[in-house]
């Protein structure tokens, strides 16, 4: 079977679905992935063949052309959050946004198709561009999540905005033959769309550990995480107020994973505080009592995967939604990022409650099926079985 992987550029679209690229080719399939930008060079990376269907497009300027045109992009970031966690789904604005990068995709995402002749196409959430191609191709299509959402009606409402491109390539407008795959845990998903279950396999990139990191912790750990974007938006501010935090519970140590490239020279540094650069974050949680980081689903199931209670501090996209499905859950709190104190990070590291809470779930996540599981589900959707 040939299976290509059609990702939305940006690593958080990638790095979901590595594990069941890695699983599809562990049973002797044939993966492709189809993306662009930064994807490209971090699929490579992950052992995976990859192509840049669109090589001269400038990703960051599509992805950023919303808001009123003179609106600071932190608080356009936190207004399209917002919207996000009232509405548990996504505004019109953003189906708008990912198919601006989608029809810049398609026409490298069909040639790329038509020369390799995949069987079935997996796709990134809102990357309209997969399933485009597999109507083209008459080919099913699969959409791979990351979070909390599934809704029956993204694909339709994705696709109005590639009429065109259906058209360019001769084919019909609409929705190809078409399931999901969910990595949450079934019990906190939102919406009521069709999909398959699946666990949720940590994925971020290998890495060279430092000693520390294999030893045992000599008192309670908590790692801190941004993601890959929070303290370029927001100027650090956020890593300065969590450091002021971190400096009044001096029994616990804070390893701050930042990655690499973040000018921390000018920051006050408490004494129980460590930096650190790229780590894989599963290694890093796997030490830890507890987590802070922004909100991003790939920090959120990770802890959830490695039963830890959660901080979020949300900065914007779904950040705010993911935090009210933590708390709601009993797993994590939630603080505005300027309001964190001493006393919040003591609590999360104490409360008994967010730790069983944790615990449980953590159980749910390891009863799931795994991308291995999955392959021949995938295969017979294919009709490849």
């Amino acid at each position: 079977m040939r299976v290509l992987f059609a990702i939305s550029p940006g690593i958080g679209h990638l790095f979901p679905t590595v594990p069941l690229a890695w699983a599809l080719r562990s049973a002797g399939h044939r993966v492709l992935v189809a993306t662009t930008d930064d994807s490209v060079g971090a699929a490579a990376r992950a052992g995976l063949p990859a192509v840049d269907v669109a090589p001269d497009v400038d990703v960051e300027a599509l992805l950023w052309d919303y808001g009123e045109q003179d609106q600071d992009p932190v608080e356009a970031a936190r207004d399209i959050g917002a919207v996000i966690a009232d509405a548990q789904g996504a505004p019109e604005s953003l189906f708008e946004i990912f198919s601006r990068v989608s029809d810049a995709m398609v026409d490298g995402m069909v040639e790329t198709a038509r020369r390799w002749r995949p069987d079935v196409i997996v796709h990134s959430i809102l990357q309209a561009a997969g399933p485009v191609t597999a109507k083209v191709m008459g080919v099913p299509a699969v959409e791979h999540g990351f979070g909390f959402l599934r809704h029956r009606d993204y694909a339709e409402r994705y696709l109005r905005h590639m009429v065109p491109a259906f058209e360019r390539h001769g084919a019909e407008p609409g929705p190809p033959r078409m399931t999901s795959i969910h990595v949450a845990p079934p019990s906190m998903m939102l919406g009521d769309g069709p999909g398959w279950p699946v666990r949720y396999t940590p994925y971020h990139q290998g890495g060279v550990l430092p000693d520390w990191l294999t030893e045992p912790a000599t008192g309670p750990r908590v790692a801190v995480t941004l993601g890959t974007f929070v303290p370029h938006m927001a100027e650090l501010t956020t890593v300065e107020r969590v450091l002021e935090a971190a400096g009044g519970v001096p029994e616990a140590e804070f390893v701050f994973a930042l990655g690499d490239g973040y000018d921390t020279g000018g920051l006050t540094v408490p004494g129980n505080v460590r930096f650190t650069g790229w780590v894989p974050l599963d290694e890093l949680l796997a030490t830890c009592d507890a987590v802070v980081h922004h909100g991003g689903c790939g920090s959120v199931l990770g802890a959830l995967t490695a039963g830890l209670p959660q901080l979020t501090l949300p900065h914007g996209a779904d950040q705010f939604l993911n935090a009210r499905i933590l708390t709601g859950h009993g797993v994590g709190l939630e603080a505005d990022p300027g309001e964190v104190t001493a006393d919040t990070l003591r609590r999360l590291l104490t409360d008994a409650d967010l730790r069983e809470a944790a615990r449980l779930k953590r159980k749910e996540i390891e009863a799931q099926a795994t991308p291995a599981e999955l392959v021949g589900r995938l295969a017979a959707f294919a009709g490849r079985a």
